[in-house]
């Protein structure tokens, strides 16, 4: 899960529209987003992965950047929700 979220994190210090997307989404400040990245809580992988998630496009965009198949990243976000992985 930790390479997932620090892809997810690479993504988003690439892309400031995308930053702009989350915080609008999750209401989630800039100072927030730091905090959680220092704790590499289960929190923030599954917030990134719902965001990530949350659009077809934005998804699609993010595996293709980061060399994930759509559906792995899917899956992760299916078995975290579900407690299968941490």
């Amino acid at each position: 899960m930790d390479q997932l979220t620090s892809a997810i994190m690479a993504e988003l210090a690439g892309s400031p529209d995308l930053v702009s997307e989350l915080m609008a989404e999750t209401g989630l400040q800039p100072g927030d987003l730091r905090r959680l990245a220092a704790d590499r809580s289960d929190d923030l992988a599954a917030a990134l992965l719902d965001f990530i998630c949350a659009a077809d496009s934005r998804l699609e965009q993010f595996a293709a950047n980061a060399g994930w198949q759509p559906d792995k990243v899917a899956y992760a976000r299916a078995a975290l929700e579900n407690g299968q992985i941490r």
